[in-house]
Protein backbone atom coordinates (compact mmCIF):
# COMPACT_ATOMS: atom_id res chain seq x y z
CA UNK A 1 0.00 0.00 0.00
CA UNK A 2 1.50 3.33 -0.89
CA UNK A 3 2.19 5.86 1.92
CA UNK A 4 -0.66 8.79 2.07
CA UNK A 5 -0.82 12.29 3.62
CA UNK A 6 -3.67 13.99 4.74
CA UNK A 7 -3.71 17.98 3.22
CA UNK A 8 -5.51 20.61 5.34
CA UNK A 9 -5.46 23.23 3.03
CA UNK A 10 -6.78 26.82 3.38
CA UNK A 11 -8.07 28.72 0.57
CA UNK A 12 -10.95 30.97 -0.80
CA UNK A 13 -13.79 30.95 -2.53
CA UNK A 14 -16.47 33.12 -3.19
CA UNK A 15 -18.01 34.37 0.54
CA UNK A 16 -16.10 31.44 2.20
CA UNK A 17 -12.22 30.95 3.66
CA UNK A 18 -11.65 27.35 4.59
CA UNK A 19 -9.00 24.65 4.91
CA UNK A 20 -10.01 21.25 3.89
CA UNK A 21 -8.96 17.91 4.93
CA UNK A 22 -9.10 14.70 1.90
CA UNK A 23 -9.86 12.10 2.54
CA UNK A 24 -8.37 6.78 2.91
CA UNK A 25 -7.20 2.62 5.30
CA UNK A 26 -4.42 1.17 7.20
CA UNK A 27 -4.97 -0.39 10.72
CA UNK A 28 -1.90 -2.22 13.02
CA UNK A 29 -3.12 -3.81 16.05
CA UNK A 30 -0.81 -5.01 19.52
CA UNK A 31 -0.95 -8.29 20.34
CA UNK A 32 -2.04 -9.63 24.34
CA UNK A 33 0.70 -8.87 26.49
CA UNK A 34 1.82 -9.87 29.42
CA UNK A 35 0.79 -8.12 32.89
CA UNK A 36 2.94 -4.88 34.08
CA UNK A 37 2.53 -3.66 37.61
CA UNK A 38 0.76 0.38 37.49
CA UNK A 39 3.74 2.73 37.55
CA UNK A 40 6.41 0.34 36.71
CA UNK A 41 9.62 1.09 34.42
CA UNK A 42 9.15 -1.75 32.09
CA UNK A 43 8.03 -2.37 29.13
CA UNK A 44 8.21 -0.48 25.65
CA UNK A 45 5.61 1.53 23.53
CA UNK A 46 3.64 -0.58 20.79
CA UNK A 47 1.50 0.58 18.46
CA UNK A 48 -1.99 -0.11 18.83
CA UNK A 49 -2.89 2.02 15.49
CA UNK A 50 -1.13 3.90 12.99
CA UNK A 51 -2.18 5.83 10.30
CA UNK A 52 -2.94 9.38 8.61
CA UNK A 53 -6.26 11.23 9.28
CA UNK A 54 -7.39 10.39 6.42
CA UNK A 55 -6.96 6.81 7.30
CA UNK A 56 -8.25 7.24 10.77
CA UNK A 57 -11.59 8.99 9.30
CA UNK A 58 -11.87 6.07 7.56
CA UNK A 59 -11.06 3.81 10.58
CA UNK A 60 -13.62 2.00 12.65
CA UNK A 61 -11.86 -0.05 15.51
CA UNK A 62 -14.82 -2.05 15.78
CA UNK A 63 -17.20 -3.45 18.97
CA UNK A 64 -14.69 -3.60 21.89
CA UNK A 65 -11.19 -3.19 19.72
CA UNK A 66 -8.93 -0.47 20.44
CA UNK A 67 -8.19 2.56 17.66
CA UNK A 68 -8.94 5.81 16.76
CA UNK A 69 -12.59 6.87 17.21
CA UNK A 70 -12.57 10.51 16.16
CA UNK A 71 -10.30 14.18 15.98
CA UNK A 72 -12.02 17.30 16.59
CA UNK A 73 -10.70 20.71 15.65
CA UNK A 74 -12.35 22.97 18.04
CA UNK A 75 -12.00 26.96 18.81
CA UNK A 76 -8.99 27.23 20.94
CA UNK A 77 -9.68 27.19 24.74
CA UNK A 78 -7.61 28.37 27.61
CA UNK A 79 -8.57 25.74 29.68
CA UNK A 80 -7.78 22.65 27.69
CA UNK A 81 -7.61 20.12 30.57
CA UNK A 82 -11.45 21.03 31.52
CA UNK A 83 -13.04 21.70 28.59
CA UNK A 84 -12.16 18.20 26.72
CA UNK A 85 -13.04 15.83 29.77
CA UNK A 86 -15.78 15.19 27.82
CA UNK A 87 -16.78 11.58 27.00
CA UNK A 88 -19.73 11.79 24.48
CA UNK A 89 -18.32 12.79 21.18
CA UNK A 90 -21.79 14.44 19.86
CA UNK A 91 -21.02 17.29 22.56
CA UNK A 92 -17.56 18.07 21.52
CA UNK A 93 -18.73 18.24 17.28
CA UNK A 94 -21.67 20.29 18.51
CA UNK A 95 -18.63 22.78 20.56
CA UNK A 96 -17.07 22.82 17.16
CA UNK A 97 -19.65 23.65 14.93
CA UNK A 98 -20.88 25.92 16.63
CA UNK A 99 -17.87 27.85 16.29
CA UNK A 100 -17.52 27.47 12.97
CA UNK A 101 -21.13 27.51 11.50
CA UNK A 102 -21.61 25.88 8.76
CA UNK A 103 -18.19 23.92 8.64
CA UNK A 104 -17.65 20.06 9.87
CA UNK A 105 -14.25 20.62 11.40
CA UNK A 106 -14.04 17.13 13.43
CA UNK A 107 -13.71 13.45 11.86
CA UNK A 108 -14.34 10.07 12.48
CA UNK A 109 -15.63 6.84 10.15
CA UNK A 110 -18.41 8.06 9.01
CA UNK A 111 -17.25 11.84 8.05
CA UNK A 112 -15.22 12.20 5.39
CA UNK A 113 -15.06 15.78 4.15
CA UNK A 114 -14.17 18.67 6.85
CA UNK A 115 -13.52 22.51 6.51
CA UNK A 116 -11.75 24.83 9.02
CA UNK A 117 -12.60 28.13 9.19
CA UNK A 118 -8.37 29.99 8.90
CA UNK A 119 -9.88 33.01 11.01
CA UNK A 120 -10.34 30.56 13.88
CA UNK A 121 -8.02 29.74 16.15
CA UNK A 122 -8.03 25.99 16.69
CA UNK A 123 -6.82 23.23 19.04
CA UNK A 124 -6.37 19.61 17.98
CA UNK A 125 -8.45 16.63 20.12
CA UNK A 126 -8.08 13.25 19.30
CA UNK A 127 -10.23 10.73 20.69
CA UNK A 128 -9.26 6.96 21.01
CA UNK A 129 -10.12 3.33 22.41
CA UNK A 130 -8.23 0.63 24.19
CA UNK A 131 -9.11 -2.69 25.05
CA UNK A 132 -7.82 -5.15 27.90
CA UNK A 133 -5.29 -6.72 25.30
CA UNK A 134 -3.51 -3.44 25.24
CA UNK A 135 -1.00 -1.50 27.32
CA UNK A 136 -3.02 0.74 29.59
CA UNK A 137 -4.72 -2.51 31.57
CA UNK A 138 -2.65 -3.76 34.18
CA UNK A 139 -5.07 -7.06 34.95
CA UNK A 140 -7.01 -5.17 37.59
CA UNK A 141 -7.57 -1.41 36.47
CA UNK A 142 -6.77 0.81 34.09
CA UNK A 143 -3.10 2.45 33.82
CA UNK A 144 -3.43 5.90 32.76
CA UNK A 145 0.96 5.92 32.51
CA UNK A 146 0.84 3.33 30.16
CA UNK A 147 -1.13 5.02 27.08
CA UNK A 148 -0.24 7.66 24.71
CA UNK A 149 -0.70 9.48 21.19
CA UNK A 150 1.16 11.07 18.96
CA UNK A 151 0.98 13.07 15.75
CA UNK A 152 3.49 14.64 13.05
CA UNK A 153 2.12 17.54 10.33
CA UNK A 154 4.15 19.41 7.96
CA UNK A 155 3.61 22.77 6.19
CA UNK A 156 2.21 25.52 7.63
CA UNK A 157 1.20 23.68 11.00
CA UNK A 158 4.14 22.07 12.19
CA UNK A 159 4.07 19.00 14.41
CA UNK A 160 6.77 16.62 14.74
CA UNK A 161 5.84 13.53 16.68
CA UNK A 162 4.83 15.16 19.66
CA UNK A 163 2.65 13.65 22.41
CA UNK A 164 -0.56 14.88 22.87
CA UNK A 165 -1.82 15.95 26.90
CA UNK A 166 -3.63 12.96 27.76
CA UNK A 167 -7.48 13.45 29.21
CA UNK A 168 -9.04 10.32 30.64
CA UNK A 169 -12.38 9.99 29.44
CA UNK A 170 -14.24 6.45 30.68
CA UNK A 171 -12.07 4.57 33.60
CA UNK A 172 -14.38 1.78 34.48
CA UNK A 173 -12.51 -2.06 35.03
CA UNK A 174 -15.75 -4.06 34.54
CA UNK A 175 -15.67 -2.95 30.96
CA UNK A 176 -13.59 -4.17 28.53
CA UNK A 177 -12.83 -1.02 27.06
CA UNK A 178 -11.29 2.41 27.98
CA UNK A 179 -11.41 5.91 26.45
CA UNK A 180 -9.22 9.02 26.48
CA UNK A 181 -7.96 11.72 24.11
CA UNK A 182 -5.06 13.60 24.00
CA UNK A 183 -4.65 17.35 22.90
CA UNK A 184 -2.64 20.06 21.29
CA UNK A 185 -3.03 23.48 22.00
CA UNK A 186 0.35 24.91 20.14
CA UNK A 187 2.29 26.20 23.63
CA UNK A 188 -0.77 27.52 24.83
CA UNK A 189 -1.60 29.55 21.79
CA UNK A 190 -4.17 27.62 19.64
CA UNK A 191 -3.18 26.64 15.57
CA UNK A 192 -4.69 28.90 12.27
CA UNK A 193 -3.52 28.09 8.74
CA UNK A 194 -2.99 31.43 6.54
CA UNK A 195 -5.03 32.12 3.78
CA UNK A 196 -3.11 29.82 1.21
CA UNK A 197 -1.38 28.16 4.05
CA UNK A 198 -1.54 24.13 4.00
CA UNK A 199 -0.58 21.30 6.55
CA UNK A 200 0.20 17.89 5.77
CA UNK A 201 -1.04 15.35 8.78
CA UNK A 202 1.35 12.46 7.83
CA UNK A 203 0.81 10.43 10.96
CA UNK A 204 -1.24 9.78 13.99
CA UNK A 205 -0.37 6.95 16.36
CA UNK A 206 -2.18 5.45 19.46
CA UNK A 207 0.63 3.42 21.55
CA UNK A 208 0.70 1.45 24.72
CA UNK A 209 3.34 0.24 27.15
CA UNK A 210 4.09 -2.81 27.90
Amino acid sequence: MKEKKTKIKAGIRPGLVIGLIVLSLFVMYSLPHPYIEPGSDEGTWHVVWKGSLAEAAENDPGAGAGGFLEIFFPNHTATPQTAYDENTSATIEGWCTANMPGKTPYASADNFYLQLDHTTTFDILVKVRYNKTEGPWTGSAWNNASWRINITLTGSITIADVTGIGVELLNNSALDFYWCSAYWTNAGAGYSLPADGTADITEISIEAKY
